[in-house]
C-alpha cells in the first residue's frame, strides 16, 4: 500500500473516511484484482470508478494480464449502468508520475464511469492529438514511454488515447462534461461532493452487482 494513497488506504481498513467521518463501505463490486464503487464528486447519480486493488498510478501501467479481468468488469458496469441510467463514457486522466498527472488528483489508477448522453470527441480532438485504439494496450504503449494521456470510450464504444501535455488542468474531462450538461458548477469533487447522488447510486446499484464475482481466469 502507498502510505499517501486515499484509495490504498479506504480499500484497507474497508470503509470511505471523509473528514474524519465515515461514510460506510461504497464498494458495490470486487474481483480478484479489480472494485467497483461510486465517486466523490457525483456530476450525475450513477457514476462509477473502477480502480486496481493494488497500487498503480494509471491503467497504463496495470500488468497486461489484467487487462481480461479489467474489460469483463467493465463490460459488466456498463451494462448495469445502462439499464438503471443510460449509456455511460468511460474515461481516464492517465499520469505518468506524480509532475505528469494527465489532469488527475487521486495517484491511483481509475477509470470514471459516467452515465451520460454527450459527445466530447470533438472537444478533446479540437485540442489533442488523438488516435483510435483497440483496447488498453494502447494505454499502456503511453505509459511505458512515460507519456501522459487521455483515455476515452464514448456512448459506442469507441476507445481514444489522446497525446496530452505533461501539465493539463485539473480534472479536465470533468470539467468538459459538468459544462455539457449544465452543471459547471459541479465539476470540482473536493467542493461538490454530491453526497446525496451517491448515498442514491448505493442503494439503487447494490443489489445489481454480485458482492464478490469469479471470473474465468484468475489474474495475480
Amino acid at each position: 500500500m502507498m502510505n499517501d494513497c486515499q484509495y490504498c488506504e479506504e480499500f484497507e481498513r474497508g470503509y470511505l473516511d471523509l473528514n474524519g467521518k465515515s461514510l460506510g463501505n461504497r464498494i458495490l463490486l470486487e474481483t480478484d484484482n479489480f472494485v467497483v464503487f461510486p465517486t466523490l464528486g457525483q456530476i450525475v447519480e450513477g457514476y462509477l470508478l473502477i480502480a486496481p486493488k493494488k497500487h498503480y498510478l494509471a491503467i497504463g501501467e496495470i500488468p497486461r494480464a489484467n487487462y481480461k479481468e479489467l474489460e469483463e468488469v467493465q463490460g459488466k458496469v456498463k451494462t448495469i449502468l445502462s439499464e438503471t441510467y443510460g449509456s455511460p463514457l468511460f474515461f481516464e486522466h492517465g499520469a505518468t508520475s506524480r509532475k505528469k498527472r494527465g489532469g488527475c488528483c487521486i495517484e491511483h489508477a481509475h477509470i470514471h464511469a459516467v452515465p451520460v448522453q454527450v459527445e466530447i470527441l470533438g472537444d478533446l480532438s479540437k485540442v489533442f492529438g488523438h488516435k483510435k485504439i483497440r483496447d488498453y494496450n494502447g494505454l499502456k504503449t503511453k505509459f511505458e514511454r512515460e507519456e501522459p494521456y487521455f483515455f476515452l470510450e464514448d456512448n459506442f464504444g469507441r476507445k481514444y488515447s489522446f497525446d496530452i501535455p505533461d501539465v493539463v488542468p485539473s480534472q479536465y474531462i470533468r470539467r468538459i462534461i459538468s459544462e455539457k450538461i449544465g452543471k459547471q458548477e459541479r465539476w470540482d469533487w473536493r467542493s461538490q461532493p454530491g453526497l446525496e447522488e451517491l448515498e442514491n447510486t448505493l442503494r439503487k446499484l447494490k443489489g445489481k452487482f454480485d458482492a464478490k464475482i469469479k471470473l474465468n481466469k484468475v489474474t495475480k
